[in-house]
């Protein structure tokens, strides 16, 4: 098996067509129908269901696919692990974020200043929700992913079972969810907020898929809390503008209502209190590169400077 050939296979099941793989790898169609075709070849099998363009896997397919995930990353590792001994501090470092409301504040600063210390070094940034970044974590397409899961003053947690083995995960900080309204609404003039404070209300929600909605709604199911969704975004950005144009309320981590404009109201919600913990996660099996290993560390110096939280990796 060649690479290039592993690499043709993994593109198409990823992209689920053979014209947007080709065009992902840089290649013309017929040249990647030709390396796939090679490795079926020398397989024995078929991996790839022909269609319309499209490629669906056999199941022969989907029993390589993760295999060559993890051939394609180690081949990845080694060859970052190499050229450390030939161009120290150069490389670059993969990050996977579910925490918008940070980039806009503290992460997108820590990187520039990282950037600025090592001028050799490039940062390919990934934003997508927990589930997303654990996923690309595991299949080798970051090295490092910043998440956070969520808790309940009751204990329940949401997040982490998403979490494949092999994945170490370093708990940083805690930071309470919010609630935010405009300054006119009814409960402006509260000094705290109870969940079922929020009944009926209509409500400006996360994305399905997001932890923080995921979150919200187990804590509002397990208090029989109706929470009337009058809008849905993965923007944090439009949530505020949403609620400060007096359309609903929301609830977000405190540093995502931490904003001059536009006004809001941010109310604590004492019951259940509600939480997210900013995780730093990364493969325990993959090679660390120097340059992984210097943003690792710079991410976990700025963060945990937001607040306590477990200091010992949790493994699954």
């Amino acid at each position: 098996m060649e690479i290039r050939q592993l690499r043709a296979f993994v593109a198409i099941a990823r992209a689920g067509s053979f014209t947007h793989a080709a065009r992902e790898l840089g290649v013309a169609q017929p040249a990647l129908s030709q390396r796939l075709r090679a490795l079926e070849l020398e397989l024995g099998v078929v991996l790839v269901e022909r269609g319309n363009r499209t490629g669906g896997l056999t199941e022969a397919g989907r029993d390589l696919l993760p295999r060559a995930e993890r051939i394609l990353a180690e081949v990845h590792d080694a060859g970052e692990q190499l050229a450390a001994h030939a161009r120290l501090g150069r490389g670059t470092v993969r990050l996977g974020c579910a925490l918008q409301t940070l980039l806009e504040g503290r992460l997108a600063p820590l990187l520039a200043r990282f950037h600025a210390a090592h001028a050799g070094v490039r940062i390919v940034l990934q934003e997508a929700h927990t589930e997303q970044v654990l996923a690309l974590l595991g299949r080798g397409e970051v090295d490092l992913g910043l998440i956070h899961l969520g808790r309940t003053s009751e204990g329940d947690t949401v997040g982490s079972e998403a979490a494949r083995g092999g994945l170490s995960l370093l708990r940083l900080a805690r930071e309470p969810l919010v609630v935010i309204v405009a300054p006119g609404h009814r409960l402006a003039s509260r000094t705290s907020l109870r969940l079922d404070d929020l009944d009926d209300e209509d409500f400006v929600s996360f994305a399905p898929g997001a932890t923080v909605r995921r979150l919200v709604t187990t804590a509002a199911e397990a208090r029989g809390v109706r929470l009337r969704i009058a809008c849905s975004t993965a923007n944090i950005g439009t949530i505020r503008a949403v609620v400060a144009a007096g359309l609903g309320v929301s609830i977000v981590p405190a540093s995502g209502a931490a904003v001059a404009s536009p006004v809001l109201r941010a109310l604590p919600l004492t019951a259940p209190r509600l939480e997210r913990i900013i995780t730093l996660a990364r493969s325990s099996a993959r090679y660390e590169s120097p340059v992984m290993a210097a943003l690792r560390q710079a991410l976990c110096d700025e963060l945990r400077t937001l607040g306590p939280a477990r200091r010992a990796p949790a493994r699954r």
